[in-house]
């Protein structure tokens, strides 16, 4: 509750039925797939954080909303303070889950609950990033924060250590990009970049939406798309839908519980595990086509006008003993697997959002 910001432009989105709840990897009931139309100068995204038992989550909406299901506790949001925002994109919760911090494109930062105010990006610039901000991720006894943005810039706040960044070793985070007239319309991804810390904080991954993995501090590095696939420019169309080669763009990464592996997701669900990372199951393997969004608008230039199909999961989050995960999508569904259990989701409740942002932290 410390910055306020604006970036970018309203956001519309029209939600339909709820998707596919799954329990332990299997489907609990199904569901029509449905789709939104979102007009936004970036692709928005959806991910989640467990509560420190893995009892329950928390979404975040674009404006700021939380959702919350299971045993995670309602700690506020900027609707609920009159703050009226569209360029939330992340939210990290506490050590003890008993507050979270939410994150602006711009860097800003707000605090709810016991969630410490460490600082933010306009508070040391004096003026927004340069470039948007994807993530915020708190250090495991939530006395800090990193924050990474699209460049793959990373910025500490509190007890959060600096390692490196891509920009630091002279590397521009790669771009995934699918040529297909039918199906992506020559669509290119929204140049996410993910952040996730090593166990004992004394490093961290840094990804990007095309597989590439950069490990910095104690960070082992375990193998990435680029490296394990052939070539993902020379993914047809056919291989990308049904999940053959890389499903572009990564839309999700998290490591195992004992930081020796790392699981990425795509934008249809696909999994792709390294390391000591177990499968436990994802959509394509299940027979499942998650909703598409149709997105109008400049995502990127070269695409103005067009409505553009794809795929929306859009994070993975692993459950605390590192024994399942879960899947999220663009309008707030939840997909389980493994030990990763089902508490509820967004279509599943009587309310509305504008779209969901990106939660780090559990």
């Amino acid at each position: 509750m410390k910055m306020l910001r604006r970036f970018g432009a309203a956001v519309s989105v029209l939600l339909g039925v709820a998707l596919l709840p799954l329990v332990g990897g299997a489907p609990a009931s199904a569901a029509i797939p449905t789709t939104a139309s979102v007009a936004t100068p970036y692709l928005a995204s959806v991910a989640m954080a467990s509560t420190p038992d893995g009892g329950g989550y928390w979404l975040v909406g674009l404006d700021g909303g939380v959702f919350s299901f299971g045993d995670a506790g309602f700690h506020g949001s900027l609707p609920g303070l009159g703050i009226s925002v569209h360029d939330i994109v992340g939210i990290a919760s506490t050590a003890d889950g008993q507050g979270y911090w939410l994150l602006g494109a711009d860097g800003g930062v707000f605090s709810f609950g016991d969630a410490t105010f460490y600082g933010s990006l306009p508070g040391v610039l004096g003026r927004a990033a340069p470039n948007p901000m994807t993530s915020i991720v708190r250090t495991p006894d939530g006395g800090g924060y990193w924050i990474v943005g699209t460049d793959g810039g990373v910025f500490t706040f509190g007890d959060a250590g600096f390692y490196g960044s891509l920009p630091g070793i002279n590397v521009t985070p790669s771009s995934a990009r699918v040529a297909d007239s039918v199906t992506f319309h020559a669509y290119a991804s929204s140049e996410e970049v993910f952040l996730a810390p090593t166990p004992d904080a004394g490093g961290y991954w840094v990804v990007d939406s095309a597989g590439d993995v950069y490990g910095f501090g104690d960070a082992g590095f375990y193998g990435s798309l680029p490296g394990r696939l052939s070539s993902l420019a020379k993914s047809s169309a056919h291989d990308v839908v049904t999940g053959h080669q890389a499903s572009i763009p990564v839309t999700g990464f998290a490591p195992t519980a004992d930081g020796h592996g790392y699981w990425m997701v795509a934008t249809d669900g696909s999994l792709y595990t390294f390391g000591d990372a177990a499968n436990y199951g994802s959509l394509p393997a299940l027979g499942l086509t998650p909703p598409s969004v149709t997105v109008n608008g400049y995502i990127p230039p070269s695409t103005v006008g067009l409505s553009i199909p794809l795929a929306n999961i859009s994070s993975l989050v692993r459950t605390p003993d590192g024994g399942g995960y879960w899947f999220t999508s663009l309008n707030g569904g939840v997909f389980s697997f493994g030990d990763a259990q089902f508490h509820g989701s967004v279509p599943g409740v009587p309310s509305s959002i504008d779209s969901v942002g990106e939660l780090a932290g559990s």
